[in-house]
């Protein structure tokens, strides 16, 4: 959802996450732009928030490690 107008406002939230492989914790910031000051686009913004806050994490070093073993085939 990109938009040309200028966002008059910003949601932001920081939670805590798991890495699916080792399970090391890292803290993400997440922030949605908010373009109107409605109450529909508000909601629409925190669940955008919530997707993005349930997305699954890899941390870097096990990226790695996936990485490096699915060359080494």
């Amino acid at each position: 959802m990109k938009n040309t107008n200028t966002p008059i406002g910003q949601l932001k939230s920081k939670v805590t996450v798991y890495c699916t492989v080792c399970g090391q914790s890292h803290r993400r910031s997440l922030n949605v732009n908010v373009y109107e000051n409605t109450p529909e686009e508000i909601e629409k913004a925190k669940a955008e928030i919530a997707v993005k806050a349930k997305k699954e994490y890899t941390c870097r070093i096990c990226k790695t490690i996936i990485k490096d073993v699915k060359n080494a085939k």
